[in-house]
């Protein structure tokens, strides 16, 4: 089981608070810094806070870049759902175009000559029309993304000789997805995003925790069983995620 609590240090001026996550099994110490700022220390059950603590300072002034990299990306990633836009779809651009139909005609989205193309009906203002296009585009992404992920997630479960019960998708803070021995796997629907090698990590990734619940040294030896080059792929979606994670 899995225990968390807070804590922070100082650095010159500026107070960095984080989680502090101990894991049964866990072997190191790991620091992470979300898209949203936030920080989170996954650590050994029984490691010292003082440990954790140092293992935080060392690693402050990587921290306070990495905020500000995100608040970066967050200023200018906000999209405003019209044509000529570009929007990621298994990653590659693709330029929006936004075009009206009849009041009788349903809207649809679909992929034409290298362009995402939104359907709709137009709104009265433009605030309305915004937020009905940005509407249909995410339904359109968690389609595609449950289709992929659905046949990804066979295929490696098949390979692992496990079972995925149920597969879905769904909007998610801090994780690209979730799984456990109950046999529910569940995605970030925003994944679909990414290239298709970083959709095949995310699920190679919770497959094996149908079997292994926790990051203990049998996970990853079954992680890199099922994808040897996990770890070039894991660091890839360290990197580049923020961008992923515009809506």
């Amino acid at each position: 089981m899995t225990t968390a609590q807070g804590s922070q240090i100082q650095f010159g001026d500026t107070t960095i608070p984080y989680e502090i996550r101990r894991t049964p099994n866990r072997t190191s110490i790991s620091v992470s810094v979300h898209p949203d700022g936030a920080v989170t220390v996954d650590a050994p059950m029984r490691t010292r806070k003082k440990h954790i603590a140092e293992a935080v300072q060392a690693r402050q002034v990587w921290i306070l870049n990495q905020q500000e990299h995100f608040r970066r990306l967050m200023r200018t990633g906000t999209k405003r759902f019209v044509s000529g836009e570009s929007f990621l779809y298994l990653g590659r651009q693709y330029k929006l175009l936004v075009l009206g139909v009849k009041s009788d005609e349903p809207p649809n989205v679909r992929l034409f000559r290298g362009q995402i193309e939104v359907r709709i009906q137009t709104a009265a203002d433009q605030e309305s029309q915004v937020a009905f296009t940005r509407s249909i585009l995410i339904d359109w992404y968690r389609e595609k993304a449950l289709r992929r992920l659905e046949s990804l997630t066979t295929r490696y479960a098949r390979n692992l000789g496990v079972e995925a019960e149920s597969v879905r998708v769904r909007e998610m803070k801090r994780r690209w997805g979730s799984a456990g021995q109950s046999g529910k796997v569940a995605y970030n629907w925003k994944i679909i995003l990414a290239p298709k090698r970083l959709l095949e990590y995310v699920v190679a990734h919770e497959v094996c925790h149908l079997k292994h619940d926790d990051h203990s040294r049998e996970f990853w030896r079954l992680l890199e069983r099922a994808m040897p080059d996990y770890e070039r792929r894991r660091l890839e979606l360290a990197v580049n995620g923020p961008k992923y994670d515009f809506f």
